[in-house]
């Protein structure tokens, strides 16, 4: 008489996992390779570069700051294209934070208001206020990146900025200020 009872089917056979450990002392097995020179990045190549032939960074236009300016990024001949502000500073002005002893230069409205570059701010000074900081643009009056004086450098809407970059031929990289310090 058969059973009421059916046994389970055996179990499926299960894979096995062959690990392969490789000991450090067997020489065929793992050999080192040898250290890799130290490598300096490209930036800090350029920097180094510029240095080395006799050139600056200017310092930070905030009264106060000692810093160098912030470097934007290097031109493939080797050129910085530099910031008015040091990183420090630019990141506390825009993060409306106050660095004890030093006083921004950057203006929340545009110094063309008065038509100092031979036209007026198209904007209505009565809203300056209300447009964010980023609408502001920081201008070398004489073109020169390098000349970060104050009396040189004079907060302009982005509007008056493009316009008298156009009228003057700031956007001309072939300007003799473009070339001041190209080799």
């Amino acid at each position: 008489m058969a059973s009421p009872f059916t046994p389970p089917p055996p179990p499926l056979p299960t894979k096995k996992k062959i690990i392969i450990i490789k000991k450090k002392n067997n020489p065929t097995s793992f050999t080192p390779s040898p250290p890799k020179p130290n490598k300096i990045s490209l930036n800090k190549h350029h920097y180094d570069t510029w240095i080395n032939k006799g050139n600056i960074i200017p310092k930070c236009i905030n009264q106060g700051c000692n810093n160098t300016v912030a470097i934007r990024h290097w031109s493939a001949q080797g050129d910085p294209s530099l910031k008015t502000e040091c990183s420090k500073c630019s990141d506390a002005r825009t993060k409306h934070k106050i660095i004890h002893g030093v006083t921004f230069h950057k203006k929340t409205f545009c110094e063309n208001k008065d038509g100092i570059l031979g036209f007026l701010c198209p904007l209505d000074q009565t809203r300056y206020s209300e447009f964010s900081s980023d609408i502001y643009h920081m201008d070398h009056l004489d073109g020169n990146h390098h000349n970060n004086i104050q009396d040189n450098i004079k907060t302009f809407c982005s509007i008056c900025h493009t316009r008298k970059g156009k009228e003057h031929g700031d956007f001309n990289a072939y300007k003799s200020s473009s070339r001041l310090f190209k080799i």
